[in-house]
Order: C-alpha cells, then sequence, then structure tokens
C-alpha cells in the first residue's frame, strides 16, 4: 500500500534521496528495500520515473539482480565495490525496459524455470534444508546438469546461497532482538557449531556476532 492506495503484485518504487517512504506492506514481498546512488541523468536517459508506483513486465528479471546485488553487497569480496556499481547499472536498465512498453520480454527457459523451484525449496527450509541433489532428481536434473545451471543462473552454488541466506537471518534476528543470546540465534539459523559462526560471520561482515549487536545498541542509544 502506497500513500493509502493499495497495489498488487509486480508494482514497486523508486524514492529519491530524501522522499519519505510512504508505503505499508500487506503480505509478505521479495527484495523489499536496497538503497543506492546513481547519477540524475541515468534516470533521465532511461525514462525511469521516481517516487511513482511503476509496474515492470520482467519481474523475475528484476528480482535476479536484487538478489545478487544484496548477495554480493553481504560478501564483500574482493572488487566488490565495482561489482555492485555494474550491477546497479543492470537493475536500472532492467527496471527501463520493463516499463517501455515496446520492449518484448524473453520468456524465462524451462530450464532455469525448473532449477528455480529447485533453489527456491532448497533455501524454503535454511536450518534444515532437504537434500539438494535429492530435489535435483525430483526435477529430472543429474548432478552434474544441476550444479552446472544453478551456477550459470545464479552466480554461486547452493552451499553459498544456504550460508548467505542463514548470516542474513542471523543479522534480521540481531537487529530485531539484540538482547537475544547468540547460541540461540546460531541455532535458530541453522548453525550447529557456535565458534564456526562465530568465524565464517566475521569473515564476512568484519566483526564478530558480539561486536554487531553490541554497535546495534549503540545505534539505539
Amino acid at each position: 500500500m502506497v500513500s493509502g492506495k493499495e497495489y498488487g503484485s509486480g508494482s514497486c518504487i523508486l524514492y529519491k534521496t530524501g522522499t519519505p517512504h510512504d508505503y505499508i506492506t500487506l503480505k509478505g514481498f521479495v527484495n523489499s528495500y536496497i538503497g543506492f546512488n546513481a547519477p540524475d541523468e541515468i534516470f533521465s536517459l532511461l525514462d525511469i520515473k521516481l517516487d511513482k508506483v511503476i509496474f515492470p513486465n520482467n519481474c523475475d528479471e528484476i528480482n535476479d539482480i536484487l538478489f545478487n546485488i544484496c548477495r554480493e553487497n553481504s560478501m564483500a569480496e574482493h572488487g566488490y565495490e565495482i561489482s555492485l556499481k555494474a550491477r546497479i547499472l543492470d537493475l536500472l536498465v532492467a527496471i527501463s525496459r520493463g516499463t517501455n512498453p515496446d520492449y518484448k520480454t524473453h520468456k524465462t527457459s524451462d530450464i532455469k524455470n525448473r532449477i528455480s523451484v529447485v533453489r527456491s525449496e532448497f533455501l524454503s527450509d535454511i536450518v534444515s534444508p532437504p537434500e539438494f541433489e535429492t530435489l535435483l532428481i525430483k526435477h529430472g536434473f543429474s548432478r552434474t546438469q544441476g550444479f552446472k545451471y544453478y551456477s550459470q543462473f545464479f552466480h554461486s552454488s547452493p552451499k553459498e546461497d544456504l550460508i548467505w541466506a542463514r548470516l542474513e537471518k542471523s543479522r534480521n534476528l540481531m537487529k530485531l532482538n539484540p538482547d537475544m543470546k547468540i547460541y540461540e540465534i546460531a541455532e535458530q539459523c541453522g548453525f550447529s557449531n557456535i565458534p564456526h559462526f562465530f568465524r565464517i560471520f566475521k569473515t564476512r561482515y568484519g566483526c564478530t556476532p558480539k561486536d554487531y549487536i553490541n554497535a546495534l545498541k549503540l545505534d539505539n542509544e
């Protein structure tokens, strides 16, 4: 719901810096928010409307780009700043094309549809995920095919995506309840080995879970 008006699925809005975000989510939605900077002329060149609800017809493409932006930012690997800039440009071009009535979207291939279903089912339970190879067989892939297509379409491996999803959930839990015990957070996110959780969290975010929670508490104060 934006400014008191209800919109269905497939709608999105790009707010200018400094514009109040006047929206309420009535149902869960994908990639609800990311913040980024881009030159003003880009929006003019691509004829992208700001502060206005738009309805791109290529939501799957946009969601894939958004997922990769979030993952790239979360991983913060070598060269990620340059990669993020490139992906944000990809995002803006996709939005521009998706809102252009003359642009014909290409139907997602059957292979990508099927491997996307595998991915969704695999990440549906990040604490006790189903066996990935069992899902591949269920949807008609061999092991070699499945891992190949997963890497091709999602630029990561199932294990990397699972770790990313678990770490992101742990950060969200810390933000929602900074007084929650770290071992409880780790267990709720599928980490049975607490020292391993500390190591991988620090590797990805540059600080330990304890330091992250302390920083959140200082911000709240």
